[in-house]
């Protein structure tokens, strides 16, 4: 990440394209506003567009805009994203899902700067820096002829990839230390922050989520903690489980007739462990509370 960063302040002193690669949930947006900002054009317009989101007419009237009367509904002139982006920057997010026919409209703007706005004829002229995102390979979008080969290259002056979380886990504590803050900021809340047992949990999970998922994570503690150092129980409580599966271990248990009330106990929290993974749901099980059920553990050394 640090290399990363330091490519960022280099690509920042111009305005290329650039193309960020990487997995949902990796960052890639905050590191388009980034770029933004340390780049030349912090003083103009950052716009933001996700191309899944929208059918390709609407997605083209988002970015080109239109005219009063071009089609049904539109009752005044609507400026695209183009426009109010000129000589600022453009982030067109998950840009692999884009039609072919926007697709060939983008690359005519990127050739051109120019472009007409639906159902007018004056022609526009833009200056805007292109950030694009997408979580899919490609080149091999290409040469399924799902994206064009030419705007590939227009995109790709530079490319950054994003690493997964996953690989880069000592990133960890500072997200969870500022996703507690910010989580304080947003709700007036006064989470402290997590304890080291938590903090083990969370690195040892691989988070296919990404740093999305962290986030929401942290959240669903803070939301439902009843402390103001979340612990493991409130992961347990949020349903957190490392890995995101439950175990499928065998629900059957054997208790000696000579054993003792503890001994039994402990045998039978061991086995709803086993097959039920969270410890939330252990403890519903058993009808007891959350945190009864981690004074057992930790009594009967079943706390890691």
């Amino acid at each position: 990440m640090q290399r990363m960063l330091t490519r960022v302040e280099r690509i920042s002193r111009y305005r290329p394209n650039v193309l960020l690669l990487g997995e949902s949930g990796t960052g890639k947006d905050l590191l388009a506003r980034l770029l933004h900002a340390r780049g030349p054009g912090r003083a103009y317009r950052f716009e933001p567009q996700n191309c899944a989101t929208l059918s390709p007419e609407l997605l083209s009237s988002e970015l080109f805009g239109h005219e009063r009367g071009s089609f049904t509904g539109a009752h005044a002139r609507k400026l695209g994203l183009f426009e109010l982006a000129n000589h600022g920057t453009l982030f067109l997010d998950e840009i692999g899902d884009m039609d072919i026919a926007n697709q060939a409209k983008l690359l005519r703007v990127l050739e051109h700067r120019r472009f007409r706005r639906l159902g007018g004829t004056d022609v526009v002229n833009v200056d805007v820096q292109i950030i694009a995102a997408t979580n899919r390979a490609l080149p091999a979008e290409v040469a399924a002829g799902r994206f064009r080969e030419d705007l590939y290259y227009r995109l790709k002056v530079v490319t950054l990839l994003v690493p997964p979380l996953r690989e880069r886990k000592d990133d960890i504590p500072l997200l969870v230390e500022r996703f507690v803050r910010d989580f304080n900021l947003r709700q007036g809340a006064q989470v402290s922050g997590v304890t080291p047992a938590l903090l083990d949990r969370l690195m040892a999970h691989d988070w296919p989520g990404n740093i999305r998922e962290l986030r929401n994570v942290v959240d669903s503690m803070a939301v439902l903690a009843t402390e103001r150092v979340l612990d493991v129980c409130d992961a347990d409580e949020s349903g957190f489980v490392v890995g995101g599966a439950a175990s499928q271990a065998s629900a059957e248990v054997t208790i000696s007739p000579s054993a003792t009330l503890e001994q039994a106990e402990r045998l039978l929290i061991a086995a709803r462990l086993r097959t039920l993974g969270s410890r939330a749901e252990v403890a519903r099980s058993l009808g007891i509370g959350l945190r009864t059920l981690y004074t057992k553990l930790r009594a009967y050394g079943l706390a890691n």
